[in-house]
């Protein structure tokens, strides 16, 4: 009896590590997380000048991604506004996370009359 509780204790551990490795709780591409200060989305888009060429954080919900390989997607902070986040340079495949939380780092460009988000690191949640 001990035997069949030992090997069943076993499979379960081995399940979980199993589990933990093939489906992480999270997916990072680019670089490490730097740690920048998080700034809403809603507030970035309200003051861009203030956050011009300057290295920040932001999160949203992915509403629209690249079809071809997932290198840009578009953000939706907590107060409904959007903004284009473009990861080409940085990791040029990306799964598709539609609906996903994502967490980005990098910084704020002008694009043609409105803004970008150029990320250096991005990790879904």
């Amino acid at each position: 009896m001990k035997m069949i509780l030992v090997l069943c204790g076993a499979l379960l551990a081995g399940l979980i590590a199993w589990l933990l490795i093939a489906h992480p709780c999270c997916d990072h591409f680019g670089s490490p997380f730097q740690g920048r200060a998080s700034v809403e989305l809603g507030q970035l888009l309200d003051k861009p000048s203030d956050y011009l060429k300057k290295e920040v954080r932001i999160e949203g919900v992915l509403t629209r991604q690249c079809l071809q390989c997932g290198c840009w997607f578009f953000l939706k902070g907590a107060g409904g506004r959007e903004l284009r986040v473009e990861m080409g340079d940085t990791a040029g495949h990306l799964p598709f996370r539609l609906g996903k939380k994502a967490t980005v780092e990098g910084q704020l460009i002008r694009f043609g009359d409105s803004f970008e988000f150029i990320g250096n690191a991005v990790e879904f949640h």
